[in-house]
């Protein structure tokens, strides 16, 4: 691979909550400032746990669960100023917009729009922009070879990756010349736990890194799925030099997709920028 450089993310969050804006990250580096609830920061990087963001024109870290979650409409959507149908609009949401997630209350979800706050009917939400019903899933979980290829799957690239989080299984495949797919690899993967669940949709490669983490963990091989969310290697000590957590086929990451180290390599040193990813 050519040298990395930092993808950019230009994207905006809001804190939840009282927030330390630290040197380093670290829970237990010096503290830049405080930042009051419900404060907008621009994100300058992201990663699992930790996002780089600038406040007041001070740059530093905030750990991830104090941040806002980024959301996608998928249709026209009504903001309105209380988690009812029958609450005032405040303004209407076009579709494939960004919108920052504050809590969830029921099936509505408490958002920021435009420097607007108000709530969502929660349905009308997902972490790509598209509708729920999207692809003929019946095959995703049984024959994934048979998903992709029904369903005519395209990508910009000569693959595609899929994971599938009810198995913990990662697939990585290979255009074929007539445009059909055919299979190279299949992997148990780690995914999000229950309370950081990993993202669903489609979403496309968007850069790289060769590793990130903080003063207690190490990740390797790291291919960015969308903001935070990162396909990457099994955890190591926070100097990369011995594998503190290999466990595979579980529900325990903060959100990313782990995998073995040779298979997470793998991804980051073949699998371009704009390659198609499919997580359901």
């Amino acid at each position: 691979m050519g040298k990395y450089k930092r993808q950019q993310q230009n994207s905006e969050k809001y804190t939840l909550a009282n927030t330390n804006l630290r040197e380093e990250k670290s829970t237990s580096s010096n503290i830049i400032t405080v930042i009051p609830i419900g404060s907008k920061v621009q994100v300058i990087d992201a990663e699992e746990d930790w996002y780089e963001v600038s406040y007041n024109g001070q740059k530093g870290y905030v750990y991830s669960d104090y941040l806002s979650k980024t959301k996608y409409t998928w249709t026209d959507v009504t903001l309105r100023s209380y988690p009812s149908a029958e609450s005032n609009p405040v303004t209407t949401i076009p579709p494939k917009s960004i919108v920052q997630v504050l809590y969830v209350n029921g099936d509505w979800s408490n958002v920021m729009y435009d420097n607007q706050e108000g709530y969502i009917f929660s349905y009308f939400l997902s972490d790509d922009g598209n509708p729920p019903e999207g692809y003929d899933f019946k095959y995703f979980y049984t024959d994934m070879t048979k998903f992709v290829n029904d369903n005519q799957i395209k990508s910009p690239t000569i693959n595609l990756i899929t994971t599938d989080l009810e198995n913990k299984l990662t697939y990585v495949f290979e255009k074929n010349n007539d445009g059909s797919w055919n299979l190279l690899h299949k992997w148990s993967c780690t995914i999000g736990k229950p309370s950081t669940p990993t993202i669903k949709g489609t979403f496309y490669v968007s850069g790289r890194k060769p590793y990130f983490g903080s003063d207690t963990y190490r990740v390797k091989y790291a291919t960015r799925i969308r903001g935070g969310y990162y396909y990457h290697s099994i955890l190591f000590n926070s100097e990369g030099t011995e594998i503190i957590d290999d466990r595979l086929g579980m529900a325990l990451s903060h959100g990313c997709v782990r995998l073995a180290v040779d298979n997470a390599q793998w991804i980051y040193d073949n699998v371009l920028d704009k390659t198609t990813i499919i997580i359901n």
